[in-house]
């Protein structure tokens, strides 16, 4: 079976429209990668209204949107996330999610999937009794989800997002996770299962970090990679090259996925990022091409370092005069002369990285500088960082 390389459209606080959703798409087609993961945590019917059908207009939008995919050789992969209230002992829940995820069959999805992510790791109480876990009760539930689905679409592939889906959220171990070993003991042997790594957002992903998952698993993991997601700190911006990623994690998965930033030019760059990595190039070299090809404006780089991974921040300390100088000419640019569809997305991150080296350079307790902070950052930022300017004038003097 062929790797799945692509995008996941799983985000909170943003949805695409259709537009954005294939102009995605055509991008994963350009890019020769291959997979479509439909997963919006907004879409009310995807998640916390999972037991309403679709309307038929968008089910019929959502066949259209994967024929053309199937034709550019993307699989898209339509999810259902009924965990925040599903009964794993209603028989009427049963007949509901299977009745939905085999309209998704119905039109043409030959994989789809259930996510159980981001709920409590306990078995509601009505459950208790009936299954000895709640890995036990996703693992049969799974096996009755496959069987009833290929007896409608033989062949069809079915994918699930655990509830502990990253390392951090078994903390005694995967190996020893009562969760993840009842899920291991009951899931068919050939479903596919999310997993972010070692954490929500992974620092590093290698075969030596996911081999665990991997054996545990039989192989059948997916990464759903977090690095460039920005729902969880919509003020920032993550844009820079695909670090801490080695392609020793492909003797451990069968793919990786970007859950990015629900910004459709920002998420077209950051695919030709994995594009790159997945045709072997090293890091740098793979960011800069994706930046060619997005035309991103060469003043960019010598900003690009205040948008790099999560965890490469660079440090305050760091930053002399002739950096904030140098850095501030560039953002003026950017901000101001550079035009694109891509600097229209980007242009509250770049005027406020502007913002924040000007108030690093001209910290004070001013009448002045206490309007322009009030003016500049939201009314609880603005109250801290007024705060800390008297507190260190007062320190002075």
């Amino acid at each position: 079976m062929d790797r799945s390389f692509g995008y996941i459209e799983g985000y909170y606080g943003k949805m695409l429209s259709w537009d954005e959703r294939r102009f995605l798409c055509d991008r994963l087609a350009q890019q020769s990668l291959n997979t479509y993961v439909y997963a919006p945590k907004e879409d009310p019917f995807h998640r916390t209204a999972w037991r309403t059908p679709y309307p038929s207009s968008w089910m019929e939008t959502f066949r259209i949107f994967v024929r053309n995919a199937s034709r550019e050789n993307v699989c898209v992969v339509p999810c259902v996330a009924p965990g925040l209230t599903f009964d794993y002992t209603s028989v009427a829940d049963y007949a509901v999610l299977l009745k939905k995820m085999s309209v998704f069959a119905d039109i043409g999805s030959r994989t789809v999937a259930l996510l159980m992510d981001d709920i409590p790791q306990t078995l509601p109480e009505g459950s208790r009794g009936t299954f000895a876990s709640l890995g036990q009760a996703h693992g049969m539930l799974l096996s009755r989800l496959l069987a009833d689905l290929r007896k409608r679409c033989p062949g069809l592939r079915l994918w699930f997002c655990p509830t502990v889906y990253a390392d951090q959220y078994a903390p005694e171990g995967v190996s020893r996770s009562a969760y993840l070993t009842d899920l291991s003991l009951s899931i068919p042997p050939d479903v596919q299962v999310f997993w972010t790594g070692p954490a929500v957002i992974a620092a590093r992903l290698d075969n030596k970090v996911l081999a665990r998952i991997s054996r545990l698993l039989s192989g059948n993991v997916v990464v759903w990679d977090n690095l460039y997601a920005n729902d969880y700190c919509p003020n920032r911006l993550f844009a820079g090259p695909y670090a801490g990623r080695s392609r020793t994690a492909l003797q451990a998965v069968n793919g990786i996925l970007l859950n990015p930033t629900g910004m459709p030019h920002t998420d077209s760059l950051l695919l030709g990022v994995l594009a790159g990595f997945k045709n072997g190039l090293p890091r740098e070299q793979a960011w800069r091409r994706a930046a060619r090809e997005a035309e991103i404006d060469s003043a960019f780089f010598t900003v690009a370092r205040f948008f790099a991974a999560p965890n490469s921040a660079p440090r305050c300390g760091r930053l002399t005069k002739a950096t904030i100088a140098r850095a501030r000419k560039a953002l003026h640019h950017l901000i101001w002369e550079w035009k694109s569809p891509l600097q229209r997305e980007w242009y509250p991150y770049l005027y406020m990285l502007d913002t924040d080296l000007a108030l690093l350079r001209t910290p004070g307790d001013s009448p002045g500088n206490r309007q322009w902070i009030a003016r500049k950052y939201p009314p609880v930022l603005s109250a801290i960082l007024t705060e800390r300017a008297g507190h260190q004038k007062r320190a002075q003097g």
